[in-house]
Formats: structure tokens, sequence, C-alpha cells
């Protein structure tokens, strides 16, 4: 049945087996969470969000920068009388160019908004990086539990398969009834059912964990079995009294409103948002200052730089002429002359202080929405409460559940060895050894989910937390 299976596989998967290692990797839970988290697209969205935030904080910074540019200009032109009719042409260039305009209240406020931006931007990483640890330790578990349970219907198969032939033996010379040996057949016909749907969760769950680090989805990893083992001390470690469980879980829930990603975030945006509408206010609050100015050089090209003053048969027009002819040196200097410029002044737009205007509208939109973070920052503490709580509650059950059937297996264990061998020398029937191995499995089965139970509650009451309150191996 089972080489029926792996052909089977080969035919619908072709690329499951040419790209299936044939060695498989041993992969500790601390490597299997580094992998996930340098694998986590979300987690590398994160991380790129963290470095536009922090541009949009020197944006902010850049409205301390002048504008700065070079000007370079020709100019004709040409007219019949007046002062320009000295002037055919002009050369200028403006080497400096630089002007800088700011609202003290928009600059500070808008600087305010873009650093909370980015410390929201900042624990969204903490965040992603706890959720992708909680759902690798799942993932990395959830093939460990997998495969013992796939190891486990082998050996409870190989037992009745054992059994089966015995009492095959057996019914053939009489010594076993029939109802005996249907017995027999179902539990081994049964087993191998329960062996092959073993078998399929277990590469179900190697794709998942696979998925989670990297992989291909048909990449062979064994989880290490030392990760089966639990330290005694993590047994011992939780209080087993109620006025010892309440401190402690006042503990954590001091810990997760200090550290937990969310909490950070909402209170700061509640602060980005009384930033914004600062900022909006500063407009009618504050003037703007500005400060411009420019070094440059310019060229005046005179018209009929030769030719004499007009006469005129009226004495004062000629006299007017004359002097018009005498200043055209000023009006039109020969070669290149340099020239700078500096203005200092403020502006107020006095028109904001009107209810009309966009300014009010935009700060009464942030303050609104600053209010609404309160009361998300109120129902998300209550939440943080449950979540602790219930999380506690979790690993509290797995840890009384690990601590019990670590010794019921052994038992278990030694339960169906007396069983095999009093059925053997034929002092109990082969319901009994039937009932042995159920007692096995199930007790087996009860270990290994408590175990998954237990190292996944402390993954998420550590994301709950929003430190490493308690520490992966």
């Amino acid at each position: 049945m089972t080489s029926t299976r792996l052909a089977l596989a080969a035919l619908i998967f072709p690329a499951m087996a040419a790209s299936a290692v044939s060695a498989a990797e041993t992969l500790s839970l601390r490597e299997a969470v580094r992998l996930a988290i340098e694998n986590n697209n979300n987690y590398k969205i994160s991380i790129e969000a963290v470095e536009e935030s922090r541009q949009k904080v020197r944006e902010s910074w850049g409205m301390l920068w002048p504008t700065l540019s070079t000007d370079v200009a020709y100019t004709r032109q040409g007219a019949d009388a007046g002062f320009s009719s000295n002037i055919k042409a002009n050369y200028d260039v403006k080497f400096i160019n630089g002007q800088i305009a700011i609202n003290p209240g928009v600059f500070y406020n808008s600087l305010l908004a873009t650093r909370n931006a980015h410390i929201i931007a900042e624990n969204n990483v903490r965040k992603q990086r706890s959720e992708t640890v909680v759902r690798s330790i799942q993932s990395y578990y959830r093939l460990l539990l997998a495969r013992e349970a796939e190891a486990m219907r082998m050996e409870s198969l190989k037992a009745l398969e054992e059994n089966l032939k015995t009492v095959t033996i057996g019914y053939n010379k009489g010594i076993f009834s029939r109802l005996d040996y249907l017995r027999a057949q179902v539990a081994f016909s049964n087993e191998k059912t329960q062996f092959i749907n073993a078998g399929n969760d277990a590469l179900s769950a190697m794709a998942d964990l696979n998925i989670q680090i990297g992989n291909d989805i048909f990449m062979r990893i064994e989880p290490d079995p030392a990760e089966m083992q639990i330290d005694k001390a993590l047994l011992e470690a939780l209080p087993s009294d109620a006025e010892r469980e309440r401190k402690l879980l006042v503990s954590m829930i001091g810990e997760a409103l200090k550290h937990r990603p969310e909490v950070i975030q909402i209170r700061k945006t509640r602060e980005m948002k009384e930033d914004i509408a600062s900022a909006a206010e500063a407009i009618y609050l504050w003037p703007t200052f500005f400060v411009s100015g420019s070094y440059g050089t310019s060229k005046t090209e005179s018209s009929d730089s030769g030719s004499p003053p007009p006469t005129s048969p009226d004495p004062l027009t000629n006299m007017l002429n004359q002097m018009i002819y005498g200043m055209r040196e000023n009006l039109a200097p020969s070669g290149w002359n340099k020239s700078w410029n500096v203005t200092v002044g403020a502006t107020y737009r006095w028109g904001a202080l009107s209810p009309l205007d966009t300014s009010h509208a935009k700060a009464k939109q942030s303050r609104s929405s600053a209010k609404q973070t309160e009361h998300q920052m109120d129902d998300f503490i209550k939440g943080v409460k449950l979540e602790i709580q219930r999380g506690y509650l979790k690993l509290k059950a797995a840890h009384v559940s690990l601590s019990s059937q670590q010794g019921n297996v052994a038992t278990a264990e030694e339960g169906l060895k007396a069983a095999i061998t009093q059925f053997r020398n034929g002092i109990i029937d082969n319901t009994k050894l039937l009932e042995a191995n159920v007692q096995l499995i199930t007790a087996r089965t009860l270990y290994i989910q408590s175990l998954y139970d237990f190292q996944v509650a402390r993954a998420e009451l550590n994301r709950a937390i929003g430190v490493e309150f308690f520490p992966v191996r």
C-alpha cells in the first residue's frame, strides 16, 4: 500500500520527485524562526516602509532648505521715443537666485507628524516580526507532531499486522474465534487508513513550513527531535497559587501596555493627527517669513550710440533732449556690471482667519480623527487584557496536560508490552491487546498535542505582550 501511494504521488506530482532532496535537512526551531523572518515578504515590506517614512522626515527638514537657481536671460527691445528708445538689448545673468519661505508652526508640527509616522512604521516591523515568529513556531511544531504521528501510526500498523498474522494462524488452527479474526482484520485496515492520513498530514505540514522559511514546498526537512523534549524548568516556571497568577497577569498586561507595537502605533497615530491639526492651524496663527536674494551681472546694449540728440525749435525741448542724451551712459552703461540684492520680510494670510478657509476644516478633521484613536485605544487595551488572560489559561491547560501526559506515555508503553506478552502466552484475548494499543496511541497523541499547545501558547503570549516574555529556545 505504501509503495502504491508513493507511485501515485510521483505520477500526480512529477515536480516533487524531481526537486525533493535525497537527504533530509535537520532544522532547529531557532533556525526555522530566523529563516521565516528573513523570507517573510510582509516583514520586508514593513522594513521598506520604515525607509520611506525616514525620507518623509527628511522631506520635512527640507522646508528649511532654500530654493537655489541660476538664470540667464537675453532681452531684445525697440522703441521710437522715451528712455526705452536708448536701449536695444539687455543681457542678464543671475549666478545665484535664492529664496526661502517658511511658516514656523507648519514646519514644526509637520516635522513632528512625520517623526510619529516613522515610529509607527518601526513598530509595524516589530508587529510583522512577532506574527512571523508565531506562524513559524506553529508550522514547525505542526510538522514535528505530524512526523511523530506518522511514526506512531507506522509502529502501530506493524504491531497490528503482526497481530493479524498471529490471529489468522490461530483462527485457522481453531484457537481464535471468527470474531477475534474479524476484529484483527478491521483494526489493521483502520490503522492503514490512519497511517495514510498521517503521511498526508506530514507532507502538508512540511510544505507549509517550507513556504514559511522560503524553500520549495517539496524540500525534505526534518525538525530537530530535541525540540520534543521540554525542560522541566519551563514546566515549573508557572505559578501554582491564585495570588501569584494574578500578579503574573498584571505584570504581563503592564508590559503589553508599554511594549505592544499596536499600543505604540495607536498612541503615535493620535499624536500625529494632533500634529497635522496644529500644522493646519498654524496657517492663520503664524506669519510666513521669507528671505530672497540674488547675485549676478548684466550688460546693456545701446541703440544708435553715435547719433546726436534731435533738435527742436522749442528751446525747452532741446534742453530736455540734451539732458537725455547726457544720461544715456547711465541708462545703458557699457560692459558687464555686477549687482546683488537681499529681501527680508513676512506675510500673514489674514484671510485664513475666516471659518470658511480650508485650513479650519483640515484642522477639525484631524482633531476628530485624533479623538477616534482614543476610543480605539480604549477598546484595544480591553482586547489586550482579554487576549493575555485567554493565552495564559491556554498555556496553563497545556502545562497541566503536558506534565501529566509525560508519565502517561511511559505507563501506556509498559501496558502494551505487558499485553503483548500476555496475549502470546494466551492469558488475554485479542480485544485486550487492541485496547492496550489504542491506549498507547491516545496517550502519545495527547502528549504531542499538549506539546504543540504549550509551545504555541508561549509564542502567542509573547505576541500579546509585545516582548519575548517566554524566550524561544
